[in-house]
């Protein structure tokens, strides 16, 4: 199953959907560079709020000290126990008013004691409302900011914290709850665990917040850490690939959310400023621009930023340059802040692979091919070894590049030279996954007619399939070379050679350590709208070539014909005609020249008949 999504090319401020997905069992994306959503900013998970080293408690919350006693609090903890676990018996419901009754009562509870018990009724009276199906929730949210307004003691404040943050989430209010979350997530002593205000994060915001936190954006720029964490959601990449309209930020109600989110950044710089600094301030207002489709206007943003700011040294920063730049086809200007991404020991696996897939499109628009080849054989290596997966789904990714392998595979393929392959192999003999260049090199070798080099390079490497079949090709085309050979000698040397020719279908010349069988599916130049004219022109070209220079059988055809001209209406010219045609039938659509393929079955089977 495939699915293609928009490919759209970048053109003043556009910004397309994502060329190519994989759905099920394989992937064809292909030069997912020349997409602008490749280059959107880098989507923040909630993980990333969360801040490093926030010391943390872990006490028990109310109602839930394992208590021996017969005391009044031992038994309200007991009857709360129960229901809390999911006990709907009656003894424990019938017991809570007045448990709740006897301790509330108890006058030798000590004040920590007492905040407990009042603490334990506001959570009977949420889990109350809510079986009750209320939609209100108000008794248990008064109870709970009643709380808050007197308790003294850490651990239960921040447990009401959650739990109101809970009636908030649970009464539609986003905002309130996930302004407690947020705060709660890096506040120092607080007794909720990383991950379960993560998940409540997650409940409460998904991937980016969806409509309601961009209803609400403004209410965010209390702090500069809510305004932040509200930009950083509503500004994730975002798309459909069942859809080519959905993905596109050329719409006006979408420029109209982002302008909006460009008025807020100015008229609240100050806060953000004052707290995060002028810089972070600066990649939130590139990562806005990039997501309005506005990467001039980045570009403008980072030029603002002095060169020794620290934010430069980060991934994101030096993404969004990089992907600026691109965007607006300078494409030499975006090297060095990919290569910044790439080797900053800051940069996670994926914004490492981003990176390296980014500067593919930065070297193929350059024409540097040695370091194309660098980079790609790099991501399939490591994808070997790293798979990139998406944590929340393909629409929540953050980039989302040729894990095909279709890039590198008509690089070596096709696009690269045969002294492209060469320059690579001098420059870097000994980089992961090398094998597979030299495996390649060889195979363009024999469609060269190189076979004893092509011979030797499979030998070395092991390939111990293909050696002895080149050794023998090259004796072959020795004998169907010969210059001393009579006309008779050279139509049987050359009707051997094609003979062995048709019967090695896909070992000689295809190759198979890149194409699995998929090679048809990246052979799209003819309809990709990404590319320049000159560029689709030339990878046209490429293309046929490669169809004809790699199909045994077509090229064993060729062969039989020049037979049959020679021969004639001899036993070896018929001969020839005869394995010629059964060599036509066998191509496969994949191949193209149908009509040039069926006219010359027709010819021969006329020319046999006569």
């Amino acid at each position: 199953m495939r699915l293609r999504g928009a490919v759209v090319r970048y053109g003043g401020v556009l910004l397309g959907g994502l060329g190519l997905v994989c759905a099920c069992a394989y992937d064809d994306t292909l030069r997912a560079y020349l997409d602008a959503h490749f280059w959107l900013p880098y989507s923040k998970q909630l993980p990333y709020f969360a801040k490093k080293n926030v010391r943390r408690t872990a006490e028990p919350y109310a109602g839930m000290t394992n208590d021996s006693g017969d005391g009044p609090l031992a038994k309200l903890r007991d009857a709360y126990q129960s229901i809390s676990s999911g006990d709907q018996g009656v003894p424990a419901s019938a017991r809570l008013p007045q448990a709740m009754a006897a301790a509330r009562a108890d006058k030798s509870l000590s004040a920590k004691e007492r905040e407990e018990v009042e603490l334990i009724d506001a959570k009977v009276e949420m889990r109350a409302e809510e079986a009750d199906d209320s939609d209100t929730l108000e008794g248990a949210q008064r109870k709970l900011e009643q709380f808050l307004r007197t308790s003294r003691v850490p651990a239960f404040r921040s447990e009401a914290r959650c739990w109101l943050a809970h009636v908030y989430y649970l009464r539609g209010n986003q905002t309130a709850a996930g302004k407690i979350y947020l705060d709660e997530l890096n506040r120092n002593g607080s007794n909720m665990s990383r991950e379960t205000i993560l998940n409540s994060l997650h409940m409460n915001y998904s991937y980016d917040g969806g409509p309601q936190l961009l209803a609400h954006l403004g209410e965010y720029f209390d702090t500069s850490g809510h305004a932040t964490f509200a930009i950083q959601l509503a500004t994730n990449p975002h798309w459909n690939p069942y859809s080519d309209t959905n993905n596109s930020l050329h719409n006006d109600e979408v420029q109209k959310t982002y302008g909006r989110i460009r008025g807020l950044l100015e008229k609240h710089a100050d806060l953000l400023k004052s707290a995060t600094g002028a810089d972070s301030l600066a990649a939130l207002g590139m990562r806005t621009a990039l997501r309005m489709g506005d990467p001039p206007g980045a570009l403008q943003i980072a030029r603002e930023v002095p060169a020794s700011a620290e934010v430069r040294e980060g991934p994101d920063f030096n993404w969004m340059l990089a992907s600026a730049h691109f965007l607006t086809h300078d494409y030499a200007a975006a090297e060095l802040p990919l290569l910044a991404v790439f080797q900053s020991s800051r940069s996670s696996p994926t914004q490492k692979a981003s990176a390296a897939y980014g500067l593919c499109g930065v070297y193929e628009k350059s024409g540097n091919v040695v370091e194309q080849i660098r980079f790609a054989l790099w991501l399939h290596t490591e994808s070997g070894r790293n798979p990139w997966e998406p944590q929340n789904g393909i629409a929540d990714q953050t980039v989302y590049w040729a894990a095909s392998g279709f890039d590198l595979g008509l690089l070596l393929d096709d696009e690269a030279s045969i002294e492209d392959i060469d320059s690579f192999l001098k420059r870097y003999p000994d980089v992961p996954g090398v094998r597979l260049v030299r495996y390649s090199l060889a195979v363009r070798l024999t469609r060269e007619n190189r076979y004893q080099e092509a011979a030797e390079i499979y030998s070395a490497i092991n390939a111990n399939r293909r050696a002895p079949r080149i050794r023998q090709m090259a004796a072959l085309y020795a004998q169907a070379s010969r210059s001393d050979l009579t006309a008779a000698q050279l139509a049987k040397a050359k009707y051997t050679f094609a003979e062995y020719l048709s019967a090695n279908p896909n070992r000689i010349y295809y190759n198979d350590a890149l194409w699995y069988g998929m090679q048809r599916y990246a052979l799209t130049a003819s309809t990709d709208s990404r590319l320049t004219r000159e560029e689709r022109d030339k990878l046209i070209a490429k293309e046929r070539a490669l169809q004809d220079d790699q199909d045994e059988r077509w090229r064993a055809y060729v062969l039989l014909k020049s037979v049959v001209d020679d021969e004639g209406k001899t036993g070896l010219g018929r001969k020839a005609a005869e394995l010629a045609i059964t060599c036509l039938r066998g191509l496969s659509d994949r191949f193209g020249r149908q009509e040039e393929v069926h006219k010359a079955d027709r010819e021969l089977s006329a020319w046999l008949r006569q």
